[in-house]
């Protein structure tokens, strides 16, 4: 099953918050912490979910990595109950040889199709948290002129070996400022 099926079936109903990270995962016999929607095996460093997952829910702060990863289906049907998405920028896995520069230039020649894939995802208005500093200094502007509501007025750190921190600092501080 490819990535878009995994993560259709996450789809909620109504998204109330979409998060936008840069790149969909490499294919899934590659070992990248970037998997959030994949739970066909326990994967190593799965960065990301582990890391929104205890942003989100804070009961998730005390329970393993291991476990976290055991029970992901249950954890990724609350993330969707609760309607949070997550898509992401460029709709290919980024190889992480290319440069910051190259990457933001995909990005932005990428933007006319991501704003296409926001309308069939959610309605101009909706929160969006973008993950990572080439999506948010790419895109942050140009949804905002469209109508959508970036909650960060600054990057958030995608979670990798040193920002895990910073990361769910960030995203607890964005979740709570909107209630």
């Amino acid at each position: 099953m490819s990535y878009e099926q995994e993560r259709q079936k996450y789809r909620p109903r109504q998204v109330t918050l979409l998060f936008i990270a840069e790149s969909p995962p490499p294919a899934a016999n590659v070992q990248s912490s970037r998997q959030f929607y994949y739970t066909d095996r326990i994967r190593k460093d799965d960065r990301l979910f582990v890391n929104m997952m205890r942003a989100l829910y804070p009961e998730a702060e005390e329970i393993s990595e291991q476990e976290l990863e055991a029970h992901k289906q249950q954890w990724l049907n609350r993330f969707m109950a609760d309607g949070y998405y997550m898509i992401e920028a460029l709709t290919q896995s980024q190889p992480h040889e290319i440069t910051k520069k190259q990457r933001q230039e995909r990005i932005a020649h990428a933007l006319p199709e991501l704003m296409t894939r926001l309308k069939g995802i959610c309605p101009p208005g909706t929160d969006i948290i973008l993950i990572k500093s080439n999506v948010f200094d790419i895109a942050a502007e140009p949804l905002r002129a469209a109508g959508y509501n970036v909650l960060n007025t600054e990057l958030v750190d995608y979670p990798g070996r040193f920002n895990q921190r910073a990361f769910r600092h960030k995203v607890q501080g964005l979740i709570l400022a909107r209630h």
